[in-house]
């Protein structure tokens, strides 16, 4: 084989080299096309979300609570459970004292004068059933007398002896109703002096509820400080950071006199101060509006009625009261919440597909045809990924500026484009 021969066969090897490597190009170039295309005209679907505006803040529970005290110094002995909800008159617990019983002495001796001086106002009841028969007797002969008088049709002193009439009447009423509520607190300071001389023969207090409630043995010291007996007082100075000591009494503790070992709490109604770090955030509220929180600590949402704003300078509180629910927050002083201002169900969709045409925000969505249309959106709010638009009415339209008519919006299965760009309305895709 000459020289010459062998050149040409090389240039043959190149030519058939190169043509093999511009098919596999040319292959690689066209699978790519379709991919291109798909990431061209990429679609999502709205989600639904409710978008929420909301306050984070925090909040102190009160309550109307009567604290019990001990009496003296012993071991505790308690009979409801915690939580439990118990009527007036339910035996609670007991302290067997230690040692010193002079506490209770002393209520003896307490109870022991009242009843002195109550009996020494006993002994004048003769003088005061005195007067009052003789009232009586008054009274009788002023009847006569108004009778007499109508006969002779004296009517001017009969008029004069009615008032008089007016006036005994009156007297034999407060003379009758001290005599009732002096019997009565004998008789209940007599009762009250066998209880106490039994619990000193005995070396033991017993504590009954006064009042119908739920029972706790959770004492946190704010029970006196955050009353509902002060509602009506409490200013955004008065919000201060509650550190949680909070100590429960347990059964077969040892107690000392005058330690709070349980309460009793109304559970039919209850409040929150709410603090408020800008007044203007809650401008839209008024007193008697409802008020909707949630947070960590709320089960679900939490409804309640605002009673009273307090306004100082740029901050203030909220007053609001509950009647649901008590039970998940009988045990609770300071949580955090949100106050809802509004709720909106609307979409969530990318940043990235919407775009402005006309001065109007919209998306590019495909309709089943494969027609590109553009949809005008109501943004509700933005973050940095998402935005949160409105649904519009029932017929999913809205009004748009510089239109007359309502315009449909985005639906829940409109397919939006995620890249804008070179996207026409009309333009007809796969």
């Amino acid at each position: 084989m000459s020289q010459e021969e062998r050149k040409l066969r090389r240039k043959r090897k190149k030519r058939w080299r190169l043509l093999f490597f511009s098919l596999i190009f040319l292959f690689m170039l066209f699978r790519s096309v379709p991919s291109l295309f798909a990431t061209a005209f990429k679609t999502v679907l709205p989600e639904e979300y409710t978008v929420e505006d909301k306050i984070e803040t925090e909040a102190i529970i009160i309550r109307k609570e009567n604290l019990y005290k001990a009496d003296g110094e012993g071991k505790i002995e308690l009979y409801p459970n915690e939580g439990e909800r118990v009527a007036s008159g339910t035996k609670i617990a007991k302290i067997t004292l230690l040692h010193d019983t002079s506490t209770l002495k002393q209520q003896l001796e307490e109870v022991e004068n009242k009843i002195d001086i109550l009996t020494k106002t006993e002994v004048d009841n003769e003088s005061i059933k005195n007067d009052q028969n003789k009232i009586k007797e008054n009274i009788d002969n002023i009847i006569e007398e108004i009778q007499i008088s109508i006969s002779n049709e004296d009517y001017e002193r009969a008029g004069i002896l009615k008032d008089k009439l007016s006036i005994y009447d009156g007297k034999q009423k407060n003379i009758g109703r001290d005599n009732t509520l002096i019997n009565q607190s004998l008789d209940n300071l007599k009762k009250k002096r066998e209880e106490i001389a039994s619990q000193i023969s005995q070396n033991s207090i017993n504590y009954f509820s006064q009042e119908p409630g739920v029972i706790s043995y959770k004492i946190d010291g704010f029970e006196e400080i955050y009353s509902i007996n002060h509602k009506d007082d409490y200013e955004y100075s008065d919000f201060k950071e509650i550190a949680n000591k909070q100590r429960i009494i347990s059964n077969n503790d040892n107690v000392k006199a005058n330690e709070p070992i349980f309460k009793i709490i109304d559970n039919f109604e209850w409040y929150m101060i709410i603090k408020i770090e800008n007044i203007k955030d809650i401008s839209t509220f008024e007193e008697g509006d409802s008020i909707l929180l949630t947070g960590n600590q709320i089960d679900g949402e939490l409804k309640g009625f605002i009673e009273r704003i307090s306004r100082d300078k740029s901050k203030g509180l909220i007053i609001a009261k509950f009647n649901t629910d008590f039970h998940n927050y009988y045990d609770k002083r300071d949580i955090p919440v949100n106050i809802i201002k509004y709720k909106y169900d609307g979409y969530k969709i990318p940043n990235k597909a919407i775009l402005d045409k006309d001065g109007i925000k919209g998306v590019y969505i495909k309709e089943i045809s494969g027609i590109i249309k553009f949809r005008p959106i109501e943004i509700i709010k933005e973050d940095e990924e998402f935005t949160y638009i409105s649904k519009g009415d029932k017929s999913s339209n809205i009004n748009i500026k510089g239109s007359d008519k309502p315009t449909r919006t985005v639906r829940q299965f409109d397919e939006i484009l995620l890249n804008t760009i070179r996207i026409k309305e009309g333009m007809i895709i796969d």
